[in-house]
């Protein structure tokens, strides 16, 4: 991983990201719930979807899911 920043409006970074989705997030809108990324411009959503796609878990996704019907 590069670390570089992938959403510049918050200034977040690839490492954080990851690190999000290997923890169960497992969409944008997910994400910037968690550290604000995609909430800017949107420049940045096609880089998370394929962060989501390469370093999600499907195992683990179904956390995220879970998480948001809960809080409806």
């Amino acid at each position: 991983m590069s670390g570089g920043h992938i959403c510049v409006c918050y200034q977040v970074g690839e490492d954080e990201i990851v690190g999000w989705i290997r923890r169960g997030v497992t969409t944008v809108e997910g994400l910037g719930e968690r550290c604000g990324a995609g909430q800017g411009c949107g420049d940045c959503h096609e880089m998370l979807e394929e962060l989501v796609e390469d370093f999600g878990d499907p195992a683990v996704s179904d956390l995220e899911t879970a998480a948001s019907h809960a809080r409806r």
